[in-house]
């Protein structure tokens, strides 16, 4: 894409300088198209830019679908969830554990199931490694009960700990 534009720009300058009466680029091109094979070369260099155009035209209308798995196949068609309503329950899931002050989570979907990835903020009143294990049965069980998904792993990183509030001296 960066060429594509660099090319586009020179390409633009020469007209620009045209118009504004320099005849450098006009020289310039009569010198390119002077000869049989400058012409053939030429016309690969531009019929490579069109191809490089309609290839980035092309990719810049297709929508961006977001990414689904499948919840279930059954005799009446198939059920599928978006990482969005996922990230839904992983967080109703949170809320349910003590301690956590903020969660961020990233879904990933593969062939054994999904992967979560647990971005904690928590409170220092509690104890780790109990919490994060709550947390991760919890959020297995949710993910399970609620939308029908195998999980493969639910990893934890906690980012932070912050006090529930400020203490003024």
């Amino acid at each position: 894409m960066f060429l594509y534009n660099l090319f586009f720009m020179v390409v633009m300058a020469g007209v620009l300088a045209l118009s504004l009466g320099f005849g450098q680029p006009l020289t310039w091109l009569n010198e390119v198209l002077n000869t049989t094979r400058e012409r053939i070369i030429t016309g690969g260099v531009a019929g490579l830019g069109l191809l490089i155009g309609l290839y980035v035209l092309i990719a810049s209308l297709k929508s961006d679908e977001p990414p689904v798995t499948t919840v279930l196949e059954g005799p009446l068609g198939e059920i599928s969830m978006t990482v969005p309503a996922v990230k839904q329950i992983i967080m109703k899931a949170a809320r349910t554990v003590e301690g956590i002050r903020e969660v961020k989570p990233v879904v990933k979907f593969s062939r054994d199931g999904i992967r979560v990835f647990l971005h904690l903020m928590i409170n220092p009143d509690y104890r780790v490694p109990e919490m994060t294990e709550n947390l991760q049965n919890q959020v297995s069980r949710q993910l399970e009960d609620i939308g029908g998904l195998k999980v493969a792993e639910i990893k934890v990183l906690v980012d932070d700990i912050v006090n529930k509030s400020p203490r003024v001296k």
